[in-house]
């Protein structure tokens, strides 16, 4: 299980109110509003600097245990979309592993296999919006921080985080998917956050 310090999360728990960060690589923190984010390029889904981003970002978790980092990629075998991002971010991986200085796996697993690896982190490849509410389960379950360029699946309160990296780099937390899965943040964390009505 991944911990976070509590008090580092003061506000009351809402299932309608999101966070969200922006983290540039070389350690610049911005905060913008949600309105700029841009709309997700067509393809590719997920790029590297997405998962540089993303990987940053889990410096900021309390606790978090130093080596290599697994991350089960979950995709709907069913879902030519999906699969094809699933294959994408494991190229993306296996050509370069090295991550924000840290080392990472990935792991492709169906929807229904999601935490039978042992994982902490799963990434929810798009056109999963069906399976959200168990994946939201699954991932509460195993205790797991669950991520994706999808925002779908933020704004769903499914996803604990949303990253991207382009045009600007940005994180975005669902509250309630991170009090949901168990997942807390360190202090740090505090002056990068804010509240998204």
């Amino acid at each position: 299980m991944i911990v976070f310090p509590e008090k580092s999360m003061k506000l009351p728990v809402r299932a309608a109110k999101r966070f969200f960060i922006v983290i540039l690589l070389g350690g610049i923190c911005l905060l913008v509003p949600a309105r700029a984010r841009a709309a997700a390029a067509p393809a590719p889904y997920v790029t590297r600097k997405d998962m540089q981003v993303a990987v940053r970002a889990f410096s900021f978790i309390y606790g978090m245990p130093e080596g290599a980092i697994q991350i089960e990629v979950v995709y709907d075998p069913n879902d030519a979309a999906s699969m094809t991002e699933a294959r994408e971010l494991e190229n993306i991986i296996a050509r370069n592993n090295t991550f924000a200085s840290r080392k990472v796996t990935a792991k492709l697993v169906t929807v229904g296999a999601i935490g039978t690896t042992g994982s902490h982190f799963a990434y929810i490849t798009h056109g999963l919006e069906q399976e959200y509410p168990r994946l939201m389960a699954e991932a509460r379950s195993h205790k797991m921080l669950t991520f994706s360029t999808d925002f779908k699946c933020v704004d769903s309160q499914s996803c604990v985080m949303g990253v991207e990296s382009e045009p600007s780099i940005n994180i975005e937390i669902s509250r309630a998917a991170t009090v949901a899965s168990g997942v807390q943040f360190s202090q740090a964390l505090e002056l990068m956050v804010r509240e998204v009505e």
